[in-house]
């Protein structure tokens, strides 16, 4: 892997939110040409967009803003790229060829004017992806961080973290409470072994050994925002 440039734009890290937040959060922030890095099949974050409408919309209501084909929605969609990296193996093939001709272009224009806006890498779900590999790790999440800013920043734009807030619920049955709302867990202070391929000594990933919290991993490329 290359080193990164020396005027490296440090990315960010943002509190999770569904996928419908994630989707407005892009639109509203759009500097063309943007990508979307969707970590799941298509069919899995449609379902999880169609959810968390239905969730955020009452019967009485004004439709969901997404589902109101305004000039501006149009206009920055046609600009927005999105790709669907269902396994690590994926991801980490997009982002290591994340050359796309549109944003070498871009990222000749930002050097050539000093001070314009950046355009947008955000990663959706990138944490989560981890969760049920053996990569699950300081060492796996490290490759992958470290891939996904090194693409960023050939580019030059401002790679965005965010996981899916329902992916990190705390399941009814951790809370000893069957009326519970399933707060979310603190995806930042999560424990990760150090090494893959750890063995974790409980069903609550109790881990063997020396572990980090993912937010440790993160800040070293990443500004966290709660």
């Amino acid at each position: 892997m290359s080193s990164l440039s020396s005027n490296h734009i440090e990315g960010l890290a943002l509190a999770p939110m569904e996928a419908v937040d994630i989707i407005d959060y892009v639109l509203q922030n759009h500097v063309a040409p943007t990508t979307m890095v969707i970590c799941s099949t298509r069919e899995q974050f449609l379902e999880k967009v169609q959810m968390s409408i239905k969730k955020q919309d009452s019967s009485d209501s004004m439709p969901h803003p997404l589902l109101l084909p305004t000039i501006h929605q149009l206009a920055t969609s046609r600009t927005v790229n999105i790709a669907f990296v269902p396994t690590l193996p994926h991801l980490r093939a997009y982002l290591s060829s994340f050359t796309a001709e549109e944003g070498l272009q871009h990222a000749s224009a930002v050097l050539a004017k000093p001070g314009s806006q950046l355009s947008m890498l955000a990663v959706y779900g990138i944490m989560n992806l981890h969760r049920c590999t053996t990569e699950y790790s300081v060492q796996g999440l490290s490759r992958s961080l470290a891939i996904a800013v090194e693409a960023a920043d050939v580019c030059r734009m401002q790679l965005v973290l965010v996981e899916d807030s329902g992916d990190w619920e705390i399941e009814t049955s951790e809370l000893n409470d069957e009326a519970g709302t399933s707060p979310a867990r603190d995806i930042w202070k999560e424990q990760v072994p150090i090494l893959n391929s750890s063995i974790a000594l409980s069903d609550d990933r109790a881990w063997a050994g020396r572990t980090v919290d993912i937010g440790a991993i993160v800040r070293k490329w990443c500004v966290i925002e709660q």
